[in-house]
């Protein structure tokens, strides 16, 4: 039997409403989170047909953003109830674009939310009328709905709204439900006032992001999870869970690393420019006559030039010398086998901006390097389950006090 077990869940209920209808000790719609369904739940477990399910939540790290998710999962249908053209199926009718598909896993007693999708593209596949058929369900995560929804004017979007509450303004105008969001409570950076142009309901959110120097994106319950930089830099300078391939000791054991040495993410030279005010431009010539010029622009609805400013200062403080030294890409851990208990509980329960130290063993001497995660990918089958965690180093850095990732003397710097 496997460490983690995983499970695979659809639910049918009418309608493509993206409300998680509340149900009773269910660690996915929690009091005081969940909200009340616009129908029943009608919801079918798939797991013990999944061959394959692979998801991705993921950071660029050449545009410095957070995009959609994704998830493909194939199961086998063996009596042909997910057959769309069967009318003796306990599911005709009810097999449609964007149904609702979660994933999760268990181990040791403890649930684990790896996902929460809609159902884009339903393949049915039949080699002959015989055989079983196959089943591939393309899924995306909310940011797929949050760019179809068209805004305008925006109730609340005034002048002097913090990062935080214009996200809530949006989120209320585009009738995003209250119970599928996770927004900061430690934003300051005020705005301007929304401009009523008609645009995206993603695009703006994004534009927040910027403006904050914060993180957007759809976390693993389906959640709209809008971070402010404090909040990065407190979570990217926690207690770092460390990983090796050292034997005997007691760090967690791995299964694939990758480091590298890239100037994919150096910026040394970035201009941030308010609506309506003027640029500011923060630059450091030592990293540009080392490594020529790297430059970034980028905008913003800040209220004040000042608050440009520090955002291109900490950029620069941030990412002048990226990729100069030995950094981690990704790290792959196995959360099949049983042998490490607290490998499996470390690859379900590490996320986004998770600090995580990595020490492999090479000839010439150990590699040792700590980064951030910033993406998250599952690839799961009957008799496997790796997760992969993506690293990179986030725009929003400050000295953290006690912090051994971030309260380092001479290397990190104080942020606004």
């Amino acid at each position: 039997m496997p460490a983690a077990v995983f499970k695979a869940e659809i639910d049918f209920s009418n309608g493509a409403s993206f409300d998680p209808a509340l149900i009773l000790d269910d660690i996915n719609t929690v009091l005081d989170s969940a909200v009340l369904g616009t129908a029943a739940a009608d919801i079918v477990d798939i797991t013990a047909f999944v061959t394959q399910c692979y998801i991705k939540r993921a950071f660029n790290r050449s545009s410095d953003s957070f995009i959609g998710g994704s998830a493909k999962i194939v199961f086998v249908d063996q009596t042909g109830t997910f057959n769309p053209a069967n009318i003796g199926s306990p599911l005709y009718g009810k097999i449609k674009p964007m149904r609702k598909i979660r994933m999760t896993a268990s181990f040791a007693s403890v649930n684990y939310s790896l996902g929460s999708f809609y159902v884009q593209e339903w393949n049915y596949k039949s080699p002959t009328g015989f055989d079983p058929a196959y089943v591939t369900l393309n899924c995306v995560d909310g940011f797929q709905l949050l760019n179809l929804t068209t805004l305008t004017t925006v109730t609340g979007g005034t002048a002097g709204q913090t990062t935080a509450a214009r996200v809530t303004s949006l989120l209320d105008s585009g009738d995003w439900p209250g119970g599928m969001r996770d927004i900061s409570t430690t934003a300051t950076t005020t705005v301007q006032a929304d401009t009523g142009a008609s645009r995206s309901l993603l695009g703006s959110l994004q534009e927040i992001e910027q403006t904050e120097t914060g993180a957007l994106y759809v976390d693993q319950r389906g959640f709209v999870k809008f971070m402010s930089r404090s909040d990065i830099i407190t979570a990217s300078g926690a207690a770092l869970t460390k990983f090796s391939d050292v034997s005997l000791s007691s760090d967690i054991t791995y299964q694939n690393v990758e480091f590298d040495i890239s100037d994919y993410q150096m910026i040394n030279k970035v201009t941030v420019t308010p609506a309506s005010l003027s640029s500011q431009t923060a630059s450091d010539l030592t990293s540009i006559d080392d490594y020529f010029q790297h430059s970034r622009v980028r905008s913003g609805i800040m209220q004040t030039e000042a608050d440009a400013l520090n955002q291109a200062q900490m950029i620069i403080a941030s990412r002048k010398e990226q990729g100069v030294d030995i950094q981690l890409n990704s790290l792959t851990v196995d959360a099949y086998s049983q042998v490490d208990p607290a490998r499996t509980t470390a690859a379900l329960a590490l996320d986004i901006f998770n600090p995580i130290e990595v020490t492999q063993t090479l000839p010439a001497g150990n590699v040792v390097s700590d980064s951030v995660i910033a993406g998250v990918q599952y690839q799961i089958t009957p008799n496997s389950f790796l997760v992969t965690f993506s690293c990179a180093q986030p725009f929003a850095v400050g000295f953290l006090l006690d912090s051994a990732v971030d309260g380092l003397l001479d290397e990190d710097s104080l942020s606004y």
